[in-house]
């Protein structure tokens, strides 16, 4: 009963407030993840881990210390966890309980903190801006993650455990060789390139989905995996360098056949009422529609299109179906704030460009319909697809199960040859 008073005492004081000055030391930050250390000791008893009366603990604090040296090659940040606390009271001999207690969660912090971002990946800029998948895979991470190192009992078994929470593919191992070479070489920009992405390796592989699509935008391409294997890899055009696509991870779960094309407003104010208001007949040339507030087409050509403008237009303009709608003939639906999704294009001579960024931020595919074939489990009709048929109503696709669909920024990856393929940085997102 002592023993858990004392715990939760100090659980409190360490969690939520920096550890004061005393007797010399310097100010101390809080714990970066403080539920998961309660967690840990409530788990373990109260009992000391790192500091614990045997011959073992000296062994597991130095080579805590070990991992927090190689920090930099695992394209990790060493200075994050605590590393200060830990260098300075590696050698133990604190004899006050209260402040052993403390030293004590703040190895395990660090441990934690260091685990999680070697398995999920640490989120260093840029990352994404919308996340609609990991939240609902936190808990069993970090479940994942205190189990690791509750059954850790060894020096041997930590440096261990490290390694099995990477990836174990050698797209990811290139990946850590080619960053081990450029720190030797002190190359910083090269470096920050290979961290970016070796940590989104990290987060989108960690949860090994059976399905699962990858955009990478410095790439321009697309990779979609089953069960780990890359079945397809296809280029992209993506949004122009004033207009990007956004980084998010998030759901697909249907395709669109014969999609309809709801012109975004910044378009059709900044780019088609213009050209509209001199020409009308524009609309019949692009085989566009006018929508009103009821979702029923109406008359064009009897608008007074002259009275609109950015302020007012009760409209929405769409393309009709067919191999000339902007969508092409098949899109997966993705939900996102952004309005933004994969799909076919008309406009097929784009991929033929080295730099492929022409697209108000949308994701334009080179062969959707093989894409579609996977996530349909081959039951797409595809002589449906390819007999491009004028005003058809749009067909709906319900996916099996949602994909996670992950578009995210990595500048540098490995092929399959272990050959290292740097990108330009198109959205000047590396500064």
């Amino acid at each position: 009963m002592k023993q858990w008073f004392f715990f939760l005492c100090i659980a409190f004081f360490i969690n939520r407030v920096p550890v004061p000055a005393a007797a010399g030391r310097p100010e101390r930050e809080p714990l970066i993840y403080p539920a998961l250390v309660d967690r840990f000791y409530q788990q373990n008893g109260g009992a000391l881990f790192w500091f614990a009366a045997n011959g073992e603990a000296p062994l597991l604090r130095n080579q805590l210390l070990v991992l927090m040296d190689s920090a930099a090659y695992y394209g990790l940040i060493a200075e994050k966890y605590h590393l200060p606390v830990l260098e300075k009271e590696r050698e133990g001999g604190e004899t006050d309980s209260l402040l052993q207690m403390e030293n004590d969660r703040y190895f395990t912090d660090a441990a934690i903190a260091v685990f999680k971002d070697i398995f999920q990946g640490y989120k260093l800029k840029p990352w994404v801006g919308f996340d609609a998948v990991a939240e609902k895979y936190t808990a069993a991470d970090e479940d994942k993650i205190l189990l690791c190192l509750q059954n850790v009992k060894s020096a041997a078994e930590l440096s261990l455990t490290a390694e099995l929470l990477e990836p174990a593919d050698s797209a990811y191992r290139y990946l850590k060789k080619e960053l081990a070479r450029q720190l030797s070489k002190n190359r910083k920009d090269t470096v920050q390139r290979l961290r970016v992405s070796m940590n989104y390796y990290r987060w989108i592989h960690h949860f090994r989905f059976d399905q699962l699509i990858v955009v990478n935008q410095p790439a321009a391409r697309l990779y979609y995996y089953e069960k780990g294997k890359l079945l397809l890899n296809m280029k992209t055009v993506l949004g122009k360098p004033s207009t990007p696509t956004p980084r998010f991870a998030a759901w697909c779960d249907q395709a669109i056949l014969y999609p309809y094309w709801y012109v975004p407003r910044s378009i059709t104010f900044n780019e088609y009422l213009p050209i509209i208001k001199n020409n009308p007949s524009w609309l019949d040339a692009k085989n566009m529609q006018v929508i009103d507030g009821s979702g029923r087409v109406v008359n064009h050509h009897r608008l007074d299109w002259s009275s609109f403008h950015a302020g007012y237009f009760p409209y929405t303009i769409r393309q009709s179906t067919g191999c000339d709608n902007a969508l092409g003939v098949i899109k997966f639906n993705i939900t996102t704030p952004y309005g933004v999704y994969l799909h076919d294009t008309n406009n097929k001579t784009a991929f033929f460009s080295a730099s492929r960024y022409f697209s108000h931020g949308c994701i334009r595919l080179e062969d959707p319909i093989e894409l579609g074939n996977h996530l349909l489990s081959h039951q797409l009709d595809t002589a449906f697809l390819q007999s491009c048929f004028r005003e058809q109503k749009p067909v709906y696709q319900k996916l099996a199960a949602p994909v996670p669909v992950f578009v995210v920024y990595m500048p540098a990856q490995a092929d399959s040859k272990g050959r290292i393929i740097y990108y330009r940085d198109i959205y000047r997102l590396l500064k």
